[in-house]
């Protein structure tokens, strides 16, 4: 018993980090929260996003929650893709894998 505690200790400050291309928690909010993603700054400025600090926590200094506007013309945001768009996602105008792509509604 003594080492299944000691396991489950061991691995609870993993549960508090947030994960590099991953969804923005912490103190992160609004469309920070439903739609950002943890980058390193200089990747979310190369896809002309905005950061905010605290939305990515445990994670190094320059991974900032990130949130990215116009990734494909006016009408368009990189989102996560279980969350619903009104139009095609289209892929490669945003940092992350395959589950977080660029919403291009009309």
């Amino acid at each position: 018993m003594q080492l299944n505690l000691s396991l489950l200790v061991g691995l609870f400050p993993l549960a508090a980090m947030a994960a590099i291309n991953g969804r923005c928690s912490g103190t992160a909010t609004g469309a920070y929260k439903d739609n950002g993603i943890c980058v390193s700054t200089s990747s979310c400025a190369s896809y002309g996003g905005t950061y905010i600090s605290g939305g990515c926590p445990s994670d190094a200094a320059d991974i900032k929650c990130c949130l990215i506007d116009q990734c494909y013309g006016d009408e368009s945001r990189c989102q996560w893709t279980n969350n619903y768009c009104d139009g095609p996602f289209r892929s490669g105008h945003c940092p992350g894998g395959s589950d977080y792509k660029c919403c291009d509604f009309p």
